[in-house]
């Protein structure tokens, strides 16, 4: 899967939004998620990268992004580890969080990441938003890349259940800007296959 085609062709928008918004002054976008977004040690023979390891190839200097996705972590871990806190402490009026859970948060048999998608999930994301607008800053909203699962009969299924439709619902109800990575990366895995 090209994840280069799925995390920039949508987020072309938001380029352009962050590069008009503050022309004279540098400007971080913070990455808030999980393994699908964090930066992976470079080693031989280990191609693997999270989508947010190569964003930051595609600005300036005056744009730095600040990736704190981390293996394994839901929104709920997220916070409980203090990992959120710690980004709160660096953000900056005019700054961007790109928020990208729910991979792990539907890990019921994990009581320290399981979140139920229509509530505490929710609200972890509803958390998120409303903590990065009182610092002054820009939050977006990521939907969880699909896994790569097939059936017996090489059809795709999907196995996020309604962590992304909770994704699209509180951005829609918060007025916060939606990179849809489940439809885009679920096209291109269907296209390649």
């Amino acid at each position: 899967m090209n994840f280069k085609i799925i995390g920039f062709s949508i987020l072309i928008t938001l380029l352009m939004s962050i590069m008009t918004s503050r022309q004279n002054e540098n400007i971080t976008i913070f990455m808030i998620g999980d393994s699908t977004m964090a930066n992976k040690p470079y080693l031989d023979g280990n191609p693997e990268k999270g989508w947010g390891q190569v964003f930051g190839l595609y600005f300036r200097d005056e744009v730095k992004v600040d990736n704190h996705a981390v293996n394994g972590r839901s929104s709920k871990s997220f916070i409980n580890e203090g990992r959120w806190q710690k980004v709160r402490e660096l953000i900056k009026p005019g700054d961007y969080v790109i928020i990208q859970f729910g991979h792990n948060d539907q890990k019921k048999n994990s009581p320290e990441r399981y979140a139920p998608p229509q509530t505490e999930y929710r609200q972890n994301l509803e958390k998120f938003i409303h903590e990065t607008r009182d610092l002054g800053a820009n939050p977006v909203l990521a939907t969880p890349i699909v896994r790569r699962r097939f059936d017996e009969y090489a059809h795709f299924y999907d196995t996020h259940g309604a962590y992304p439709d909770v994704v699209r619902e509180v951005a829609r109800e918060l007025d916060v800007p939606l990179l849809d990575l489940h439809k885009k990366s679920r096209e291109l895995l269907i296209t390649d296959f």
